[in-house]
């Protein structure tokens, strides 16, 4: 019998690399795996915190229902300065509303809804102009450049943010590190609108508004608040969109709990 001189032996093949590899590999799966875990973990608190927040801002003021008030409303379009003038309006539950802008003293521009429909006239030209319109989708461009629909325009007077119908919300951190943004998205439509709130998630600095394509719709920032009779109210309230077209109202006097009447929100034709 020939005698072993090793050869054999070293003619073996080093198994150490493979397993190596082999326990990278998984190592690597279960680092995987556990990240992935954490990522859903995450988004399932960020969508749960969301939820919340969402509960906390469709019960703003929900127990204020009829209110009225006087300020100034700056209208601009292109950059240029349409209107400058004192604004009164009277709003009730979470479709009727009456706005009259006065200019020299004058009631010049009056728009109001009954929930069914839009009234609008105007005496600024030599010949009145009177309109009547169905309330569905019906917005304030007319007066202020900007589409904002008039219940949006109702739940930020009473202190409300508009809330868009959607099918996800999630909370995430501004990228400026202070605060947070609530995205709102829609199945087969993308982000519908975006709400920024302060460190408390309770406090709404701004809201924005996007189109099916992506495009803005209009934001409104509100740049200061007041309590009124335990109501957080904007004092200063601007609306504006990305093509240079938007109004400012500031918020002069404010009464909440007011009486109305059916024919507040009813403009009748001239005679």
């Amino acid at each position: 019998m020939p005698e072993d001189d090793g050869s054999m032996r070293n003619s073996r093949p080093d198994l150490r690399p493979v397993l190596i590899i082999v326990l990278a590999v998984v190592l690597l799966a279960a680092c995987s795996n556990l990240s992935r875990k954490i990522s859903k973990t995450d988004d399932l608190a960020a969508m749960m915190e969301a939820r919340r927040v969402l509960l906390a801002l469709s019960s703003q003021n929900e127990k204020l229902i009829n209110f009225k008030g006087i300020g100034k409303i700056k209208v601009w379009h292109s950059g240029k300065k349409k209107i400058d003038e004192k604004v009164a309006w009277i709003g009730s539950e979470t479709f009727k509303i009456s706005i009259v802008v006065l200019i020299s003293g004058y009631p010049a521009i009056k728009i109001a809804s009954d929930g069914k429909w839009v009234y609008y006239y105007e005496t600024r030209k030599e010949e009145p102009l009177y309109i009547k319109y169905p309330a569905t989708d019906a917005t304030l461009q007319r007066i202020v450049s900007v589409p904002i629909k008039i219940s949006d325009i109702i739940s930020l007077l009473a202190g409300r943010t508009p809330l868009r119908e959607h099918h996800s919300a999630l909370l995430q951190r501004q990228d400026s590190g202070n605060g947070y943004v609530l995205t709102l998205k829609k199945r087969w439509y993308g982000v519908v609108e975006k709400i920024y709130l302060a460190e408390d998630k309770r406090q709404v600095s701004q809201i924005e508004f996007f189109n099916r394509s992506g495009s803005l719709i209009y934001r409104a920032r509100l740049d200061e608040m007041q309590t009124v009779n335990t109501y957080q109210i904007p004092t200063k309230l601007s609306i504006s969109s990305d093509t240079s077209m938007g109004f400012q109202l500031v918020v002069q006097k404010y009464w909440t709990g007011i009486p109305v009447f059916p024919s507040m929100f009813v403009l009748r034709p001239p005679n």
